[in-house]
């Protein structure tokens, strides 16, 4: 008898990973109405079903969590047409802990439900890797009950600033960034703190990221790279390129393996995809920040997919189909022979609908630009509802870092895009 095509449920999906819905699969799909009613009609037609979930209408990363239990109806209904299910794959940060709970109940591979639970809390994630020896920013758990006494005393322990973030939330959302630690006390004396939220030291250096891929709790895959300015500085303030280089400090770059892979053991992800943060301080120490089991966002991992050949997503999806992984090839960015490299997203204004009039700087791209997508005049230019919405793209590949730094801030500098 020939076996059934095996049912693979995503939750949450961007058009972009199309390529994960193999032929040889019978794939559904969870996600909310309005990105469910936003899908493009050859993606969705993929689909062998498309359960919408009726979620709240605000930023939240525990609205996917929050419709588990919707989650669990439509596939019940997937399931008494289409079989069981073999494998549930979450790629983003909102399907990865609600991905990981509904494969607990289904008995199926992957991460599990309380390493998911442990990357979504800030405050238990770097509980963990201290406990391993990991550095990491000084933080205390806040919330209603949290006096403006113990704002004081907490302010006192961070005399260069004070983060008020959300334990279960990413990138900006609900952040609060005090440079004067007298004004994180005057917060909490005038509108107090929410419940779930933390307090961190306001830690100085260059932001990095190192992504890759472990299995069976080993790192078959590391790559680095410094930020060319602070996610929260390009949300919140705009004015700053979206963008990395890649580390090319052989010494570093080991320093921030060995420093991953502890954090990462720690923690017990020990099948998966990772994107972890951490600062390089002025002294070099390094100081862990915080991890997600998922590809890296913006530009991230398809960077990596086109200039190092690892396709994060897919393998990822391998994991959930425990099947081995597809990167068989050298361990690290800098073992492939490429020197440096890097990407840029030119972000697009925030605003309505509109039509593109004109574009500067785009025909005068340095050597080192291997790939980019730039806006035409008379591009139609739609509101998504996407945190980074890129009106150019950019890719890099040079001899060092610091001229590839050079070339993304001159790109950066130079190319313009103007609307009517």
């Amino acid at each position: 008898m020939t076996p059934s095509p095996p049912h693979v449920v995503h939750i949450g999906f961007s058009p972009r990973n199309s390529r994960l819905l193999r032929a040889g699969h019978r794939s559904t799909l969870l996600l909310d109405e309005n990105t469910a009613a936003a899908l493009p009609a050859d993606v969705r037609g993929r689909f062998a079903a498309v359960g919408p979930l009726k979620v709240p209408d605000r930023a939240d990363l525990d609205n996917y969590d929050g419709a588990f239990d919707q989650m669990t109806h439509w596939v019940a209904e997937f399931t008494a047409t289409l079989g069981a299910p073999a494998a549930v794959v979450g790629l983003s940060e909102e399907s990865v802990l609600p991905a990981a709970r509904l494969r607990g109940r289904l008995g199926l591979p992957g991460m599990t439900t309380d390493t998911a639970r442990l990357l979504r809390d800030k405050v238990r994630m770097k509980e963990a890797v201290r406990g391993a020896g990991v550095d990491t920013p000084a933080f205390v758990p806040v919330g209603p009950r949290t006096t403006e006494g113990e704002a004081a005393r907490i302010a006192g322990l961070m005399p260069g600033g004070v983060v008020l973030k959300p334990r279960s939330q990413a990138a900006a959302m609900g952040v609060e960034v005090f440079d004067d630690p007298g004004r994180f006390v005057e917060r909490v004396r005038r509108g107090g703190v929410g419940e779930g939220f933390e307090a961190e030291e306001f830690v100085t250096g260059d932001l990095c990221h190192v992504d890759g891929l472990v299995r069976d709790g080993r790192v078959l895959f590391v790559t680095a790279a410094a930020y060319l300015a602070a996610p929260y500085d390009v949300v919140t303030e705009g004015g700053h390129p979206l963008g990395s280089i890649g580390v090319d400090d052989p010494r570093m770059l080991a320093r921030m393996t060995d420093h991953t892979a502890t954090a990462l053991d720690a923690l017990g992800l020990r099948d998966g995809v990772f994107h972890l943060e951490l600062f390089v301080r002025p002294d070099g120490r390094l100081t862990f920040l915080e991890v997600a089991a998922r590809p890296g966002g913006g530009g991230i991992a398809d960077h990596i997919r086109y200039v190092y050949g690892v396709d994060l997503a897919e393998e990822a999806l391998r994991v959930c189909l425990n099947e081995p992984p597809s990167h068989t090839g050298p361990p690290t960015a800098l073992d492939t022979g490429i020197a440096a490299s890097g990407w840029l997203f030119s972000l697009t204004p925030e605003g309505g609908d509109r039509t593109v009039a004109r574009v500067d700087g785009a025909e005068s791209l340095p050597a080192s630009v291997v790939r980019h997508t730039v806006a035409r005049p008379g591009d139609e230019v739609t509101e998504s509802g996407e945190m980074y919405r890129a009106q150019g793209q950019f890719t890099f590949i040079g001899d060092s870092a610091r001229q590839l730094t050079e070339d993304a801030l001159r790109v950066w500098s130079d190319y313009h895009v103007t609307y009517r």
